[in-house]
């Protein structure tokens, strides 16, 4: 009897022991965390500053539906650009041109009837829209946002299409100046609707596209600069959006997240394109993003054999804009990644040093110089 009590009592001092020795290697391969019903309800988080009390409005103002000639049914671009963590879009199906009308049935104003709802159920901002297409020569592509019936603008002129957008009171984007010919060319449709006011931005980024030239018009013509996905296929199987990459957009420097701020916003050309980690604008406006997007301070000093002093700083970016800096005293690269830091070093008498961010792009061949004033 007393042997079975001792057997007995080393098995459960056994189980015991096993139990609380016992080794959990984590794998990354596992998924029980994972709940695949919860994955359209993820939302990812894209950090930008707030630039003299502006927000920063995450926007994509060029989107195509089957409603056209895109991929997609208008509710999945909503719940795209809401995961991809967009403010506001405007899907801009063409009012000419679209191949899905054999296969779709419903007028010009179709998609934005049937995002709206899904749209207003996640708080994305939808703007109605629609893109008025025509051949190069009569004046390319051109998104109208801010209608309130794309009707009007079918079966006519270039001009009197855009005029009729105009009038109720639609903001209207020359979309891919250079697409098409491979290069950007102002037609002279395009410079008469410019000389009007009829045209108000330009993009200066499209799918995956840049144009240098456009970015330069912007400024020369008063023209705000946009950035837009022109999306026709699947947003993540073409950009392979992952959590390092963010797919293009307009960042509007609004006074508050709503449509009659983001137009605002708009008209005063209070705009930054942002693609594949560049930015593209006016140069005031950048300077003011990058100022309102990192901080530094001194770390430390040290002093050589003559007690020359050297100080020792770090420069902080907590936000998801990266930034290339080549310091003037010094032609390395400095990279500055989303949250993250950097440290570098000059001599204690330096009080103030020029940096060319060499991502921040305010012309054609001409990126942005700023002046960083360093803490004592």
């Amino acid at each position: 009897m007393k042997k079975l009590f001792f057997f007995l009592t080393f098995l459960f001092f056994l189980a015991a022991t096993t139990s609380y020795a016992q080794k959990f290697v984590y794998d990354i391969n596992r998924t029980e965390y994972h709940d695949d019903m919860l994955f359209e309800s993820v939302r990812r988080i894209i950090r930008l500053p707030v630039v003299n009390g502006l927000l920063s409005v995450k926007c994509d103002f060029h989107i195509h539906t089957v409603f056209s000639d895109g991929d997609a049914w208008p509710t999945a671009r909503v719940k795209e650009a809401w995961q991809d963590g967009l403010d506001a879009i405007a899907i801009t199906d063409h009012t000419s041109a679209a191949p899905s009308k054999r296969n779709v049935t419903g007028g010009p104003n179709a998609s934005y009837e049937i995002a709206k709802p899904e749209a207003d159920r996640r708080g994305l901002l939808l703007i109605q829209g629609t893109e008025i297409t025509r051949s190069k020569e009569e004046g390319g592509h051109l998104n109208a946002i801010f209608i309130t019936d794309a009707e009007k603008t079918l079966d006519v002129p270039t001009e009197d299409a855009v005029r009729a957008a105009v009038k109720q009171g639609a903001y209207i984007i020359w979309n891919h100046p250079g697409w098409a010919i491979d290069t950007c060319m102002m037609f002279d449709v395009n410079r008469r609707l410019i000389e009007t006011g009829d045209i108000h931005a330009v993009e200066v980024f499209n799918e995956a596209e840049w144009y240098p030239r456009a970015l330069s018009w912007s400024r020369d013509l008063k023209l705000a600069p946009t950035a837009a996905t022109d999306i026709h296929y699947l947003t993540n199987s073409f950009y392979r959006l992952s959590g390092d990459v963010i797919r293009p957009m307009t960042i509007v420097l609004a006074r508050e997240k709503t449509q009659e701020a983001i137009k605002q916003a708009l008209f005063e050309r209070r705009t930054i394109a942002f693609y594949h980690g560049m930015l593209a604008g006016d140069a005031r406006l950048m300077t003011d993003f990058f100022f309102a997007s990192v901080q530094i301070k001194k770390i430390s000093t040290t002093y050589d054999r003559d007690r020359n002093a050297t100080y020792h700083y770090l420069l902080s970016n907590p936000y998801d804009v990266p930034y290339v800096i080549q310091l003037e005293s010094n032609p390395k690269k400095i990279t500055l990644h989303p949250n993250s830091e950097v440290s570098f070093s000059l001599p204690a008498e330096i009080k103030e040093v020029k940096a060319n961010l060499l991502n921040l792009h305010t012309y054609e061949y001409e990126t942005l110089w700023v002046a960083i004033r360093l803490p004592e």
